[in-house]
């Protein structure tokens, strides 16, 4: 499919300032609009197509709802898990519809369709040539798919005996966490399938090393920030954020004393932000393991589904699965409400675009 030139960052600048702050104003059939903002990922109600993508402006006095299906006539699928980007792409990972949309993400126009070898597909990351998708069928599927980035081509997979959920690079290397929780029927009890994070060398899409971390709690997160991967585990009682270095594994740990099974870590401006198991949002130093927690607010309703923090800004999602959801942004440094407004079903995602 053709794709008409961009906007120059100056046009799209001024076009966003003279738009109004309501749906009509914005042509969403010109191939040049640009959805250079905040793009909010919806993952619909299961065993629907009605995953969707809302568009909010940098200034957060303007948005669209639904703007892939609005540009392309099209449902966008079943689960939207997550969303990447690569140069100009986005990559819609759609969990429940085993395939992975790709399409320009400043006009929102699809480009591709990918499908192959995919089984509940989960999360992506990139590297220069290829990308790589972890699935989770939760019932013996584990794995790790790779793809080459010019043409779409699966490469080929990498297996595990334990939970593939997110996946990052760090250092060009790729690190999945392989970590998990089982409903145990002989128990009533989630048991932790393993407690491990994964490195897998791009240059042969081997795995390099396993990395077992020493608490014994889940992990709840994996991001990558500045060269280095963050893993978040957490415990009824305490949780534990390790500074992983991914060229030959070795951690370091901040011990998050009485803070019960935290969650959604983000990393922004020197400091850590997570939520804690009863909604509460805290941020810390990054630089110095012994800095204060701070707690900043206590996000409404189910507010820990999706979570990021955005220019100083963190954005929070009451998810509902019936109907509209309601969306919560918060100034990073104080905790103070800024805006609430209503997003699509499911919204499980906020991402600078």
């Amino acid at each position: 499919m053709k794709i008409n030139k961009l906007l120059t960052g100056l046009f799209a600048s001024v076009l966003l300032t003279f738009a109004a702050c309501n749906d009509d104003d914005f042509d969403f059939n010109n191939q040049e609009t640009s959805y250079s903002g905040i793009l909010i990922a919806n993952e619909g109600s299961f065993n629907k197509p009605d995953a969707t993508v809302d568009f909010l402006s940098s200034d957060l006095s303007t948005s669209q709802s639904g703007i892939y299906k609005t540009v392309n006539n099209e449902d966008l699928g079943d689960v939207l898990q997550t969303i990447g980007f690569k140069g100009t792409n986005a990559f819609l990972v759609l969990n429940n519809s085993n395939k992975i949309v790709i399409a320009n993400r400043f006009n929102f126009q699809k480009n591709a369709t990918v499908t192959s070898n995919l089984v509940s597909p989960r999360y992506i990351a990139f590297t220069d040539s290829q990308y790589y998708v972890t699935n989770n069928n939760f019932f013996g599927t584990y794995k790790l798919n790779i793809y080459n980035n010019a043409d779409n081509t699966f490469i080929k997979s990498i297996n595990f005996d334990r939970y593939a959920e997110k996946v990052v690079e760090a250092g060009g290397n790729i690190l999945v966490q392989t970590d998990g929780s089982l409903y145990n029927a002989s128990t009533g009890t989630m048991d932790i399938t393993g407690h491990t994070i994964t490195i897998v060398k791009p240059s042969t899409n081997n795995i390099d090393k396993t990395i077992t971390l020493p608490d014994s709690g889940e992990i709840k997160d994996l991001v990558s920030y500045e060269g280095s991967a963050y893993a978040l585990s957490s415990t009824s009682t305490d949780s534990y954020i390790y500074k992983i270095n991914p060229s030959d594994g070795t951690f370091s740990t901040v011990t998050l004393t009485g803070i019960a099974n935290a969650q959604k870590l983000r990393i922004d401006s020197g400091y850590f932000y997570f939520i804690d198991g009863g909604n509460k949002v805290y941020s810390k130093m990054t630089a110095t393991p012994t800095s204060e927690i701070k707690t900043l607010f206590t996000a409404p309703g189910y507010g820990s589904y999706g979570f990021n923090i955005i220019d100083g800004k963190i954005f929070v999602s009451d998810a509902s699965f019936t109907g509209e959801s309601t969306s919560y942004v918060y100034n990073a440094s104080t905790g103070t409400q800024i805006k609430s407004f209503k997003s699509g079903i499911g919204t499980n995602g906020f991402y600078k675009n």
